[in-house]
């Protein structure tokens, strides 16, 4: 017998309601077309944020290892500083005077493309009495990037990158001239977050407390904020075996508190501090 064409709706002749139809078909068919559609853009979107911080990462790694700079005393490895200025041929780095204050002249400073130059210790402004100090050499023939000192004040929260060369723990290779065995300081980078701001610097000019842990070798490195610019230098790190900072720049000694934070945080001089060295 040929179908009735005037039979009933399907919904009509299963006995349900129709909107019960509608939900069980129209709904499904509807969630996946919006799906379809949107789904491409969100997986984007969500790919374009992460390339955006990998390549800032990226970048953020490149121009630190452009900045930094290996600090030498009698060809030995003391330190680490930043490039700070060109004139001319003549540029001009820093590093914690604690640094210098460890050794004795002749000093050099290694660049980024293992090229070592003759340094010249610079006096220090008058009345200046941070844990700082400036030197200068000579580049004939090679150009060097030079950082870019910060505009505005760090916050507590920011994101900072802080680079330097750690005395210990690097890879072992073999020296070509006199085939022994030495360590290769790589450059070692840590992101670390902004967690405390002194009103009163700590001796030395330290006042930016960060949570990235610098290590033995890393004073007198540079940190630097998300675009770039240098916010001040690397110094003190967390939990000092001995020589913890306890005296503040006023003369004062820090509550017990402050010292917690002090053994626990490590330290950086702000720029502020680091451009008072820098006026001619």
């Amino acid at each position: 017998m040929p179908p009735d064409s005037a039979s009933p709706p399907l919904h009509e002749r299963l006995g349900d309601p129709p909107w019960h139809y509608w939900i069980a078909r129209v709904v499904p068919m509807l969630y996946v077309t919006i799906l379809t559609l949107m789904l491409p853009t969100i997986l984007t979107q969500s790919f374009v944020v992460s390339d955006l911080g990998v390549n800032q990462d990226r970048r953020l790694q490149q121009h630190l290892r452009a900045i930094s700079i290996k600090v030498l005393a009698h060809g030995e490895h003391i330190g680490s500083g930043v490039l700070l200025a060109r004139q001319q041929q003549v540029y001009t780095a820093i590093t914690n005077a604690h640094v210098i204050q460890a050794t004795n002249a002749p000093f050099q400073l290694q660049t980024h493309d293992g090229q070592v130059y003759a340094a010249a210790l610079v006096t220090p402004p008058s009345g200046q009495n941070r844990d700082l100090s400036i030197l200068r050499f000579q580049s004939h023939d090679r150009t060097y990037t030079t950082a870019k000192l910060a505009t505005a004040s760090p916050r507590i929260g920011d994101r900072i990158w802080s680079a330097g060369f750690p005395s210990e723990n690097g890879d072992p290779v073999e020296d070509r001239q006199s085939g022994a065995t030495k360590v290769n300081l790589g450059l070692h980078i840590i992101n670390a977050q902004i967690v405390q701001i002194l009103p009163i610097a700590i001796a030395g000019g330290y006042s930016i407390g960060f949570d990235g842990s610098i290590r033995k070798g890393m004073s007198g490195g540079p940190s630097i904020d998300r675009s770039g610019e240098l916010i001040g230098i690397n110094g003190v790190h967390a939990h000092p075996l001995w020589n913890t900072p306890e005296m503040l720049e006023n003369g004062t000694i820090a509550s017990e508190a402050l010292q917690q934070q002090i053994n626990d945080y490590s330290w950086a001089i702000p720029i502020e501090f680091v451009k008072s060295y820098t006026r001619e």
